[in-house]
Order: C-alpha cells, then structure tokens, then sequence
C-alpha cells in the first residue's frame, strides 16, 4: 500500500526515495517475519509436517528478514544523516543530496548488506533427506555444519547484531538530537520573526498613511496656490514665499522615509522542508526506541556469556520482545507519512478512500 502510494507521488526528491527504499526493505522483512510465524504456527500447534520440515525453514527465514531489517537501519541512519546536514550545514549540503545520488546511495546499501549474507549462503549446508524421530520418517532436513557454527556464525553475529546496530543507534540517537534542537531553534526564531513582522508591518502601514497624507496635503496647497496666483493679491513677492511642488513632495518624502519596510523573514526551510524534517525525525525516534532494547540485550550478552545458556528462557523471552518491536517499528512508518506528508495524504485518499466509507 505504502508501495503504491510512493511511486503515485513521483518520488521527487531524495526524501521521497530514501523514504521508499525504506519501505521496500520492511515490506520484504515483515514477509518474511510472517511466513517464518505462520510456518511455525502450522508446524508445532497443528502438527502439520510434509516432506519438508518448517521447523528449519522457520530457523533459516529471520536470517534473511535480518538482512533487510539491517537495510532499513542503514537506510534510516543515511535518512537522519542526510537530513540533519541538510538542516545543521544548509549551505554546505543544500544541493549534495539529490534524488539520483540518493538512489545511489541506496543500492550500495543494499548491495553491502547482501554481501554480509554471502558467508551464511554459501556455509550452510542446504536441505537432505533425514530421519526425522518426532513423524518417525524421512523428511527433509536442515543441517549446520562446523565450520558454520565455529566461525561463520560468530562473525555474521559480530557484524549483524552487535557492530551494525550498535553505530546505528549512536548515529542516528545524535543526529535526532541534533535535529531536535534546530527545530527548537527554528520555532522560536518562526516565533520572533512573527512578532518583529507584525510591528514592520504596522509602521509601513503608517508610513504609507504619512505618506498618502503629504500628497493630499501638497495637492490641496498646490490647489490653494494656483488660487491665490489667479487672484489680484498674488504678487512677485508673495509667489517667492510659498512652497513649490517640489519642495512639498520632498517634504513627503522625508517624512516617508523615516518609517521602515517590514524586512523579510530567513526561517530554516519552507512549511514542506520542516516537515519533511519533523517526518524523519520521528521515523529516526521510533527507530532509536525500537533498536534500544535489542542492543541492551546483545551488549549484556557480550559481557555476561553464560546469559544466553544459564537464563535461557529470560534471553528467549527477550529475543521475541525484539521480533515484537522490530515488528513494530517497521509497521508503523505510514503512519508518520500520513502525518507529515501532505502529498501523500492526498494520493492516499484518492486510491483508498473507498476503504474508508
């Protein structure tokens, strides 16, 4: 849905394309998340066991639901990157991030994290016929083999669950920060520019009354003059004495220029850039408030090692709080879009708003 609605918009900027590169890569993890769930479900509540065990095809999937878990927290953190250079720096990054460099930089992406799972895809043994107890028959089976296990799996577990997500949620942490507080700036500086506006406003509208009324002023002296200079008391003399149109007009407009313009206000970025930069910092939020547990939990592991053996059912239970929240977080970025993106509001409207009579 999220899919759709995008490519309607057009994709117009860099934003747009980070933002659906994003949604790709949680579309194809929360597939995956639910087939390993439903096959999982088939397999242990309902006994449904066909020649090819689910049991393994569940353990194999959130591998690869990892790897475009990890694709969207590269994605996000080029997101909050991009944006808080964009707001921080403006001069310096005001036309560094285009739509195609974007795009760009979000096949790399994909590209490096699809090289990390060369190792698993290439170590692991594939599916062979086994001996499968609990249906007491041969059944396609799912075998690790050792060097998998003693020296893939530790460096897959050292890339993808401790390095990544552990720069991610620093990265993207400060540069939310960052952000957070320029808009703060951005708002209270929106605030100033609004009250100095409004009293520029009310001088120049006062300066034009000044002014209006030197010229009806000299009108209706240059009316009395040529009066006075059509009668017979009108003499050499006298003439010298009265003010000439010029002079009245420059009277006017000494009197003009001692009021002021109201100058023009500089904010950070139009109404659309501020809230593409409210949208991203959200999106940077849920992410920072999902991720958080998930590296808790492998840092305690790191520095307890007996925490996943000795309290196997407190790491378990942790492990599927994780899937939860990482669920989560991929799930509700329309949400956000819907929030902050006016475009899409409407395109959304225009496509399902059947779906809402």
């Amino acid at each position: 849905m999220t899919l759709v609605i995008f490519w309607k918009t057009g994709l117009a900027d860099g934003i747009s394309v980070c933002f659906f590169s994003l949604t790709v890569s949680d579309l194809f993890c929360l597939a995956l998340f639910l087939a390993s769930t439903v096959l999982a479900i088939l397999d242990v509540p309902f006994h449904v066991r066909p020649y090819v065990s689910f049991y393994w095809v569940c353990f194999i999937l959130p591998f690869y639901a990892l790897l475009f878990y990890n694709t969207s927290t590269l994605t996000t953190v080029f997101l909050t990157v991009q944006k808080c250079c964009c707001v921080v720096l403006p001069l310096k990054f005001k036309d560094a991030f285009s739509r195609a460099r974007c795009a760009a930089v979000n096949v790399c992406i994909y590209c490096v994290v699809s090289v990390t799972f060369i190792p698993f895809t290439m170590t692991v043994v594939p599916f062979h016929p086994g001996f499968d107890p609990t249906t007491n028959s041969t059944r396609l089976m799912f075998y690790l083999s050792s060097f998998f296990s003693d020296e893939v799996l530790p460096a897959i577990k050292a890339i993808n669950y401790v390095s990544i997500p552990i720069v991610s949620e620093i990265s993207v942490f400060f540069c939310t920060l960052l952000l957070t507080v320029r808009l703060q700036q951005s708002l209270k500086f929106r605030s100033s520019g609004a009250v100095q506006s409004g009293a520029a406003n009310r001088d120049y509208k006062i300066g034009t009354r000044a002014k209006e009324g030197a010229e009806n002023s000299s009108v209706i002296r240059q009316n009395v003059v040529k009066r006075f200079l059509k009668s017979d008391c009108g003499s050499e003399t006298t003439r010298v004495s009265w003010d000439t149109p010029s002079d009245i007009k420059a009277d006017g407009d000494v009197a003009f220029e001692d009021f002021r313009k109201p100058s023009k206000i500089n904010p950070m970025s139009s109404t659309k850039e501020r809230r593409a930069t409210q949208a991203v910092k959200t999106v940077a939020l849920i992410f920072v408030l999902a991720n958080s547990p998930d590296v808790i939990v492998y840092l305690t592991n790191l520095v307890v090692p007996e925490f996943s053996a000795s309290y196997r059912n407190t790491y378990r239970l942790c492990i599927e709080l994780q899937d939860l929240l990482h669920v989560i977080n991929m799930s509700v970025n329309i949400f956000v879009y819907l929030k902050f993106n006016s475009k899409f509001l409407r395109t959304f409207r225009a496509t399902y708003g059947f779906l809402l009579c």
